[in-house]
């Protein structure tokens, strides 16, 4: 299982995401899906127009140089089936050449699999295929970005939870850089934060830092989250905003009437964001509901809704 920007995949909800995006990309070329069953003949689909389609998913995380080998290995293999089984294929393509072989897989590893696929294009060609349109046969390796523009709504419709990965992670020296230019809300932070460690508690400073860091690092992620987020589901984000913003006003409003320990208080806010959102969004993965619920819990200690005066 791996994850990508788009979400956590394996072999069977990568070929069901993919399935669903060639159905719906191809539709006006008539794409018809082939079921691994009785055979798996090196293509899972196909369009009338040429178009074959072949998908893969690595069963893990590899470096660089082993993923390369993976895909390089499996084009290898799946394309050498279009010669084994061209009997089979011939009865299931029927008039139909294949013009174009996609090889569909989440992610990219080295630029030499580009040669390598035209290096198998060159020897497929030369097995002089029924099945084979030699004037225009083209390998061609495609990562999911291939699958918009309707990969949003198949991850919708096919169950997956959703956790946006952003681009670039939280480093030490960015929270550094944060605070150095953030001075005033990282104060707010320490005083706020004040409020939730007993007076008494041993190594109170060192607590009261840790907490002003996890603010700090909730906000940063979370912000990190939120831009992707915005560009790959922007009417999920307006929603966001939104439900954050009504529910700042109740917040407010129970800081002004609390009676209860700020730590209580603060969970409470808490549990409230969390089941707003789990209720609000079916289709986000857990992981990202904890992570938006700590940004929001951070840039409310930062620009004050949460008050524990």
């Amino acid at each position: 299982m791996i994850k990508t920007e788009f979400g956590t995949f394996d072999g069977n909800k990568w070929e069901s995401i993919s399935q669903l995006c060639f159905k719906n990309n191809f539709r006006e070329e008539s794409y018809q899906e082939i079921k691994a069953t009785p055979g798996d003949f090196g293509i899972e689909g196909f369009t009338r127009t040429g178009k074959a389609f072949q998908c893969y998913c690595p069963d893990e995380h590899y470096s660089t140089d082993k993923l390369y080998e993976k895909h390089r290995d499996k084009i290898t293999k799946d394309l050498k089936k279009l010669k084994t089984y061209e009997k089979q294929l011939l009865k299931i393509l029927g008039n139909t050449k294949i013009k174009k072989w996609y090889f569909v897989t989440p992610t990219y590893a080295k630029n030499e699999i580009v040669g390598h696929c035209s290096q198998k294009k060159e020897e497929v060609k030369k097995w002089n295929l029924e099945i084979i349109d030699n004037d225009d046969f083209e390998v061609i390796f495609e990562d999911i970005n291939f699958l918009h523009p309707f990969l949003n709504t198949a991850l919708e419709n096919s169950k997956i939870k959703i956790d946006v990965i952003p681009e670039t992670q939280v480093q030490a020296s960015d929270k550094l850089k944060w605070k150095d230019s953030e001075i005033s809300l990282i104060e707010t932070s320490q005083i706020k934060n004040a409020y939730r460690i007993n007076d008494s508690s041993p190594n109170h400073e060192s607590k009261l830092d840790k907490l002003v860091d996890l603010n700090v690092q909730n906000y940063l992620e979370g912000n990190n989250i939120l831009f992707k987020w915005k560009e790959d589901y922007p009417i999920d984000y307006e929603n966001f905003l939104d439900i954050t913003s009504s529910i700042e006003s109740e917040i407010e409003e129970r800081c002004i009437t609390n009676t209860k320990e700020p730590s209580e208080l603060y969970e409470d806010f808490r549990v409230l964001l969390k089941s707003e959102l789990q209720n609000s969004f079916k289709n986000l993965a857990p992981q990202m509901i904890s992570k938006l619920t700590n940004w929001a819990l951070a840039d409310w200690i930062f620009r004050c809704p949460i008050n524990f005066e």
